[in-house]
Order: structure tokens, then sequence, then C-alpha cells
């Protein structure tokens, strides 16, 4: 058997050499070979070799033009034991962390779901996840099928802990809720620099403030558990603080909030149950979710009806809680979709996405920061810049590149250096200015917000927009909904005129940064969008009890 593996390696090596030389054609047979023998060796168990082998073959492959990586995908594709699901995730992440392919994706989520019951249900929503993270940060992954199939797979996952629980989860009419009194859920809790952390804030100063409500804010740390993890390359998980679980209140904007925290375990059968019987005994009128995938918030939407507050405003949540916010319209996309998972228009709520503003504390010059007064500065914001910034985006603005003006980056980004070397004329033009706790304070030095194709960013162009800085967005993702059509452009093309006519004509340049102060203005009204919302949950519960 093993002069069988030899020889097959060996072909292998003969195969990719032919292709790309010594330099992919090593690595590839020798992944082969590590698939065929752990598959007769290992059964369903990844091994650290296997791991090992993953990371370095994603690592090698990384520059590889995009007919190698689809080449090399299908050969490994062809070796990956289906029978065994475990390996069989393992390798899809692997491929995955290669390529960002649509249909590999798909493949992928329609394997996990079929397969799911292999798995614990802790495994299933930690695989949930990872999927969802890959979703939201790879804009190329958006497909309406595989996130139908997403939504299905979450509702069964939401199932499967139902199951598990003592607590009756049977429905607590409207009549016996406690009318004062309301539970609000968010499934991360960090810092005031987290926008889900003031999002969450916020929804409880304006319920204590202005509607009179008693509220308990609770805090489910469910944002990517690493409870139930598999090998996975790469994968992501969710901040969180210790320290928080001694802390029994929050205060913001001088709003006393009653806190409460769980352990890092999340979500863990027992507590569920506990915390489920906890919540029926003080049967709120209504549980707010801050994000619409806490197995918590779900479960409880079978006692209480659950107001989701979308955390992307451009797209609709995977919940199966009674209500979620959206913040456009309804399409017939939207309509087909929600139909498939036994909802209509009711599900829904339009509504404006609104946030506040972490207080600016400081004050900076351009000089501080080492670039001339006389540069025009665009800015490009965000968290995850190693995956939102791309070649086609910093292509389209190496196309335009004037000689007095400057690219700042602001945010996470530590492939700054090896992704502009590619792009000297940019990189000669450019600056990483990093992570900044106030970034209010280095965006009114700028001129321009410049948005790449993502899903996020829906917080900082809102801040642009407050500094009078207008935005140039692609008609796709949060900002895009946030800041309207007026800032926005069908494609990157289109994008390097916008940013143009910005840079030479100054007195379109005063009129749309005053259209961006007024956006600011309606993004920012919380108070009244958030009553409305709450009033009409409620509007519609009491028509449907006629």
């Amino acid at each position: 058997m093993l002069e069988n593996y030899i020889s097959k390696y060996e072909k292998d090596c003969q195969q990719y050499k032919k292709v790309e030389g010594l330099r992919f054609g090593n690595e590839v047979a020798g992944t082969l070979k590590v698939i065929r023998e752990e598959k007769e060796i290992y059964k369903d168990y990844v091994s650290q070799n296997a791991i090992d082998t993953g990371y370095k073959l994603e690592r090698i492959m990384k520059d590889a033009w995009t007919d190698v990586k689809e080449s090399v995908i299908r050969m490994i594709k062809e070796e990956i034991p289906l029978e065994y699901p475990y390996v069989t995730v393992w390798w899809y992440s692997v491929l995955l962390g290669i390529m960002n392919d649509a249909s590999l994706f798909k493949e992928f989520v329609f394997y996990v779901r079929r397969n799911r019951r292999v798995f614990s249900a802790n495994t299933q929503f930690y695989l949930y996840y990872q999927i969802k993270s890959l979703a939201f940060r790879f804009s190329e992954l958006d497909d309406s099928s595989t996130k139908e199939e997403i939504w299905h797979f979450y509702k069964e996952i939401v199932e499967e802990f139902a199951n598990e629980m003592c607590t009756s989860l049977r429905n607590i009419p409207h009549s016996e809720r406690n009318k004062n009194l309301i539970l609000v859920i968010t499934e991360q809790f960090i810092s005031i620099q987290h926008g889900p952390t003031k999002t969450a804030l916020d929804r409880c100063k304006i319920l204590i403030d202005k509607m009179g409500k008693e509220v308990l804010l609770l805090n489910t740390a469910e944002v990517l558990s690493n409870v139930g993890q598999i090998p996975f390359l790469n994968m992501v998980q969710g901040s969180y603080i210790p320290e928080k679980m001694w802390e029994y209140q929050q205060i913001w904007k001088e709003t006393v909030v009653p806190y409460y925290q769980c352990a890092n375990n999340m979500p863990n059968v027992r507590e569920l149950d506990g915390l489920l019987q906890e919540i029926r005994e003080a049967a709120p009128e209504y549980v707010v979710a801050i994000g619409g995938s806490s197995i918590l918030a779900n479960l409880v939407n079978k006692m209480i009806p659950v107001i989701t507050v979308g955390l992307g405003p451009a797209d609709l949540e995977v919940t199966t809680t009674k209500y979620q916010t959206l913040s456009r319209k309804c399409t017939e996309s939207d309509r087909r979709l929600l139909g498939s998972m036994g909802y209509t228009e009711n599900h829904i709520i339009e509504s404006i996405f609104t946030s506040s503003l972490k207080p600016q504390t400081e004050k900076i010059t351009r000089k501080e920061v080492g670039i001339s007064d006389e540069k025009f500065l665009i800015i490009v914001v965000g968290a995850r810049l190693d995956d939102e910034v791309t070649d086609e985006f910093l292509s389209m603005l190496n196309g335009i590149i004037k000689h007095d003006m400057q690219i700042g980056f602001l945010g996470n980004f530590s492939k700054y250096e090896s992704y502009l070397s590619k792009y000297p004329k940019l990189y000669d033009h450019a600056s990483n200015f990093g992570f900044c706790n106030d970034i209010l304070s280095r965006l009114e030095i700028c001129d321009l917000y410049v948005n790449p194709l993502r899903k996020g960013g829906g917080t900082s162009c809102v801040e642009a927009l407050f500094k009078g800085i207008p935005v140039v967005s692609v008609n796709y993702g949060d900002v895009s909904v946030n800041v309207g059509e007026e800032f926005c452009v069908k494609d990157y093309t289109e994008m390097q005129g916008k940013i143009l006519k910005y840079y030479d004509d100054k007195s379109y340049y005063a009129i749309m940064s005053e259209k961006a102060v007024k956006r600011a203005e309606i993004l920012l009204d919380t108070e009244s969008e958030f009553v409305r919302i709450m009033q009409e949950v409620d509007f519609r519960e009491q028509m449907e009890e006629k």
C-alpha cells in the first residue's frame, strides 16, 4: 500500500512540475499524500500533521495565479474523504483560505448542513458562525441561495438547543407579561469603540429615560463562540472581557443600565436553561436582541416576542425571532427569501439604522501625522483592512492618484507593506495610520472617505458624514445604505470619476459636505427612530391579539 502512495505522490509531483516547477509541485503533491494516508490511518480525525500541512499550503498558494489555485483546488477536492465530516470541514476551510470562491463556499455550506447531525449542537453553532464570518468578510461569497441554506441551518440549530431545554418554552400571553420590563440581549459587549456595544447601550438608555421602562442588559457572549470548536483554518473568535462578569451595571451618558454577563462558555445548555427559567418568571413585555444569532434570544422568542435590531443595515439578519429591523426597502429577493423561511413582510420593520458617536477627546493636526495641509487627503477606514483592501481597490486608487493627493488607511492593516508595495506610485502617496481610539480626531483632518467593496463600515461612514466629509461608496453593503444614493456609485470605474470630481470641483465639494452633515443628523437620531420601532411592534402585537 505504501508503494502505491509513493508512486501516486511521484506522479502528482511530475504533473505539477510541468505547470509550476518546484514552487508548488512538491507541496501540492505532499498535501495529497497526507490526505490519502490519513484517510486510511485516522479515518475522521484531523491530525496535527494535516493542520500544519493545510496552513503551509494556504501560505504557499497565496500569491499563485487564479488558474493555478483553481487547478490545485480541483485536485484536492477529488481527494477529500466526504464520508468523514470533521476531515472534510478542515480541508474545505483550507480551500476557502486559498480562494474566496462562491461555488466552493456554497458546496461547503450545503455539505455542513447535510451532515450537521454528526456534530454536537455547539459544534454546529461554531461552524455556523465561522460560515457567517466568511460570508460577511468576503463579498465574493454573497449568494442568495447560500444565504437561504445558512438560514435553514441556523433554524435547525435553534431547534437542536430547544430540544435540550427543560424549561417550558410555551408562549406567554401579552396579558401575563410585565409591561414595565424590557430585556435587552447582546451577544458581545466589549468597549464603546465597538459598534454593537454602543448600539446596545443607546437602546437601553432610550428604553429607560424616554420610555420609562425597567431594563436588564444581558451579554450572552455568544459571538464567534469557540465552544464546540473543531479544526478550521483561520478560525475567528469573538472578543470577551472576563472582568465584566463582576460588573452589575453600565453607566452610559449618565444613565445607569443594570447588566449581567455570562461566562465565556456559551451557548451552554445548563446556563441557557437557567436563564430561560428566570426570564420566564420575570416575563418581560418584549425582548430586544442586538444582532440576530443569539441562541438564547431565539429560544426566548418562543415565549416572548423578540425584536432583532439588525447590525447590518444592508442585509437581512439570519434569525428566527418574530421581528427584525431592516434599514432599506424590502426587495423582491428579500420577499422570496422570507417566504422560503416561512415569514412574511410583517417580520420586517423598515427603519433607519441609527447610532451614536464616541465623544471626541483629542485634537490633532496634519503636521503631527506627517501630512501637508496642501494635500487632498483620502481616508479608508476599517477594522478588517487585510480582507477589505483588495488588488482591485488599490488598482482603482493607483489609477487616479495625483501629486498632491494622499491616501490614508485607518484601522488594523497588518498587510499594508506587502499590499502597497505592489503599487509603487500609490505607495509613495500612502500612509498607514493604524488603529486609533479617537476616530473623529483623525477624520476631521481628511477630505474624502472612500469605501472599498464590503458589507461593513456602517459606523465609520456616519462619523465621516458628521464631520462634513463626503463619502464615496459602491452601491453595496452597509455604508451605501447609511449614506444614501447621493454618495454612491455603481462600480470602481465610476468611483474614480467621483473622487476626481471632489478633488477638482470645490463648489460641488461644498454642496456635498453640507449634505453629509444633514444626512448624519438623521443617522444620529436614535431616540426618535427606536421609540418609533418599539411603538410599531406594540401596534402590531395589539392588532394580532384582536
